[in-house]
């Protein structure tokens, strides 16, 4: 096994073990909730930044087909729009007036 294999791997097994905890986990009160949130951001964070630096590098995107770039387009657009769709429900649901509840 090559040390790209070994090494993106590795990768995919801690994404996988985050997964399972990030499933199963249960905010205990306010101040668990917001370390639970941080902890998903902190995790998009550096999904997106590995993402960035893996499509930046022409020597390992050459090695994606057409076929296997669009798929990946697909898949990054739905979350895109998900993501989107949240943060404006989010924003609907809890941010209008926040500045006047709390000041």
């Amino acid at each position: 096994m090559s040390n790209w294999d070994t090494n993106i791997q590795e990768v995919r097994d801690s994404i996988i073990l985050l997964k399972k905890e990030i499933e199963t986990a249960e905010a205990k009160d306010r101040l668990d909730a917001v370390s639970r949130i941080l902890q998903c951001i902190d995790f998009m964070r550096q999904s997106n930044a590995g993402w960035v630096q893996f499509l930046s590098n022409p020597q390992m995107v050459n090695q994606l087909d057409e076929e296997a770039l669009k798929d990946i387009f697909a898949r990054f657009k739905e979350m895109t729009v998900a993501r989107i769709d949240s943060d404006v429900d989010c924003i609907n649901r809890y941010m209008f007036n926040l500045t006047r509840r709390t000041g």
